[in-house]
């Protein structure tokens, strides 16, 4: 799980990289803003699941309140982001920033790295 938000926070720093040279620097923050909404939470889930991994009988319980913990707090900060920001974020930066570090997860499920073979 520690592999995949590093793979996550590196494709943060490409979108954010990219949107800030497409867009600027409101552009950057915004998809930088985007990908934390998603991240941080899902740091938060890892460590519940390594909280819960000495305890096998209850590791399907870690995972729902991971999972749940995940959710809500990904919609609170952006809730907290869009209220702060609203003036300067730009949406389609922020939404690329949220969806690329969301997304990474189903690519590492998916192994890309053996598609077509």
């Amino acid at each position: 799980m520690s592999k995949i938000l590093i793979l996550q926070a590196g494709v943060l720093l490409v979108v954010s990289a990219i949107s800030g040279v497409v867009g600027g620097v409101d552009s950057l923050l915004s998809a930088l803003a985007g990908g934390l909404c998603y991240l941080l939470p899902s740091s938060v889930t890892v460590l519940v699941l390594k909280l819960f991994k000495p305890y096998p009988k209850f590791a399907g319980y870690g995972f729902l309140l991971g999972e749940g913990l995940r959710i809500v707090l990904a919609l609170i900060m952006m809730l907290v982001v869009f209220a702060i920001w609203h003036q300067v974020l730009v949406f389609i930066p922020f939404l690329f920033g949220l969806l690329a570090v969301s997304h990474v997860v189903f690519l590492v499920f998916w192994k890309v790295q053996r598609y077509g073979k």
